[in-house]
């Protein structure tokens, strides 16, 4: 008969292979057995985002924020953020500016500047959709001086997909093409944590009527080579329906 361990065993092991369904699978058969440690709670929550299992893989990621919120107020910001994401990448907006709230009000006093950044590009985001240009510069800016400070390969990429947009919405369609085709092709760097990085594609293929055909075409093509890659699932409609 397998125990609790067995199965974290072999979690484990497929989740670093990159195989989220097998990881997911007994994941779900760990957690029918016991209480996993935290960072076992966590790839779960992965695995379900990755597969695309949105709503499973929030409710995982908040029992995760839970555990984290007395023991370790600077990876419960994080987590914060990163719910801030996955409730925008589901266009809940309203929930997601609550959960950005909480992680910048877990940060008081917290050395975690790479966790100001995500929260700038999440502030960046909500900036370009509102069409709020004084808010997205500032955001952008907070982003980019973020990166290049905290030595983050993340940042760095989520500051240049965001300048790049930035420029195409300001009608600077040549620095926009250079900045969008220097992060996305190919692909997205490896370094680029998957969350954050399938973001990006939802970013850049939202303002993708800005841009001409063969552009949207390559940013395509790059989203679809970087989820054979990583196995990762994007919501079609999460990205405008253009692939």
């Amino acid at each position: 008969m397998n125990t609790l361990m067995d199965f974290l065993a072999e979690a484990r092991s497929a989740h670093q292979r990159n195989d989220w369904r097998a990881s997911y699978e007994a994941f779900v058969r760990a957690d029918g057995l016991g209480a996993m440690p935290t960072g076992d709670l966590e790839a779960y929550s992965a695995a379900a985002w990755r597969l695309g299992y949105a709503n499973e893989a929030v409710r995982l990621a908040e029992r995760v924020y839970d555990r984290l919120v007395r023991a370790d107020p600077a990876a419960a910001a994080m987590k914060a953020a990163e719910l801030a994401l996955e409730w925008h990448a589901r266009g809940h907006r309203v929930v997601s500016q609550l959960w950005a709230d909480r992680a910048r009000g877990l940060l008081a006093g917290v050395p975690a500047a790479g966790t100001l950044g995500y929260l700038a590009y999440l502030d960046a985001v909500a900036a370009l959709a509102a069409g709020d240009d004084v808010a997205a510069v500032q955001a952008a800016t907070a982003l980019r001086d973020t990166a290049v400070n905290a030595g983050d390969a993340t940042l760095a990429v989520l500051a240049r997909v965001v300048d790049g947009v930035t420029a195409l919405l300001e009608s600077r369609i040549g620095d926009g093409y250079r900045l969008i085709d220097d992060a996305l092709l190919p692909v997205l760097d490896e370094r680029v944590a998957l969350e954050w990085a399938g973001d990006v594609y939802r970013l850049v293929l939202r303002t993708s009527g800005e841009v001409d055909a063969q552009h949207r075409h390559a940013w395509t093509q790059s989203m679809q080579s970087w989820c054979s890659i990583t196995r990762v699932v994007i919501d079609i409609d999460s990205v405008g329906g253009r692939v």
